[in-house]
């Protein structure tokens, strides 16, 4: 394992290697990948932006390098600018998942390095986890781990072992394999731990009137807000997103198509995009349900769907959040497309 900077390190302690910076230690641990080693690195959020070049060398090398991102430092309630690293990791030919617990990240950490071999596909994995929960949590343990992960896989071809053109003709080849490798390994971990594990999972969707679809630590807080409201009657479901790259569109709209409205509550706010980056994969989705494109489920109408994006966030996404996030979805007609949280828009 290596880690950015000592940032990184401060979380974990001993028993790791401490590189100058975040490319540095992306850089070392696809060397090691290439080579036939696992290897893992580990960035505070705040070095992803100076990582990027070496991850987008990673996927262009076909490096199974796993790089795990930190979630910022502070107390609970504290505020910070949420996941804005988040954005920029999308654009790079990466896997991009984000847990929403301890025992999730432990569980993604396992499911990944698994993923990132059978595809040859990077993955990096954001901790969103609320910030001040403690849980117990259940580390597998090593025989199982060996049983799942297997033989180290070989030595791969060292950057500019192809020709630049070739790689990006190859490119969409591995791509297509990602999402079998992810939702195979995630499957598989999930049986043998007893911990069903997907890349979307769903909460109370069968006859949801309204749906929050909720990425990172907004998911336990959708979770604990549709419980409440459904002691009060009120038919409230929740789709919770680990996998942000590959985006599964069709199974998305598989859980969703139903609702009367969707309210999509993302821990980030990317200011130009019309809304956060898992409300655009759903109404992108949508469209092509619409239209009828092969290979997704077939719809006669598109709910509307509302992003609740955070420019600022206290701590992590909190039920009262998601709360006055569905308030929008109230109004009826007169709804907001896009609402900003922490911020002095609208």
């Amino acid at each position: 394992m290596v880690l950015g900077s000592d940032t990184a390190a401060a979380a974990l302690g001993d028993g790791v290697e401490r590189m100058g910076g975040a490319l540095a230690a992306v850089r070392a641990a696809t060397v090691r990948a290439l080579g036939g080693r696992r290897a893992t690195a580990v960035l505070a959020a705040a070095e992803v932006l100076d990582a990027l070049p070496g991850l987008a060398e990673a996927a262009s090398a076909r490096a199974r390098v796993v790089v795990h991102i930190l979630p910022p430092a502070g107390a609970p309630g504290e505020l910070s600018t949420g996941r804005d690293e988040l954005g920029p990791l999308l654009e790079v030919g990466v896997g991009v998942i984000v847990s929403w617990s301890d025992q999730d990240a432990v569980d993604l950490a396992v499911a990944l390095r698994r993923a990132a071999e059978d595809s040859e596909t990077p993955f990096v994995h954001v901790l969103d986890a609320p910030r001040g929960a403690v849980a117990p949590v259940d580390v597998p343990p090593a025989s199982l781990l060996a049983r799942f992960l297997g033989a180290p896989p070989p030595a791969g071809a060292q950057p500019g072992d192809e020709a630049g053109v070739l790689r990006k003709r190859a490119e969409r080849a591995f791509a297509a394999r990602v999402p079998f490798a992810l939702a195979g390994a995630l499957r598989e971990l999930g049986e043998l731990v007893g911990r069903p594990l997907t890349p979307i999972e769903r909460y109370e969707t069968v006859d949801a009137d309204e749906i929050v679809v909720a990425l990172g630590s907004a998911f336990p807080a959708a979770r604990d807000a549709a419980r409440a409201l459904r002691a009060e009657g009120k038919r409230v479901g929740v789709v919770g997103i680990r996998s942000l790259r590959p985006f599964l569109g069709a199974e998305l709209v598989k859980a969703t198509a139903r609702a009367r409205a969707i309210v999509c509550v993302e821990p980030l706010d990317l200011a130009l995009s019309p809304c956060g980056p898992a409300a655009v994969g759903l109404k992108a989705a949508f469209a092509d349900a619409l239209t009828w494109a092969p290979g997704v489920p077939g719809v006669g109408r598109v709910p509307p769907i509302v992003s609740a994006a955070f420019a600022t966030v206290e701590g992590s996404v909190r039920e009262r959040d998601v709360h006055a996030a569905l308030a929008e979805i109230g109004t009826g007609e007169r709804a907001r497309r896009l609402v900003v949280f922490g911020s002095d828009f609208g």
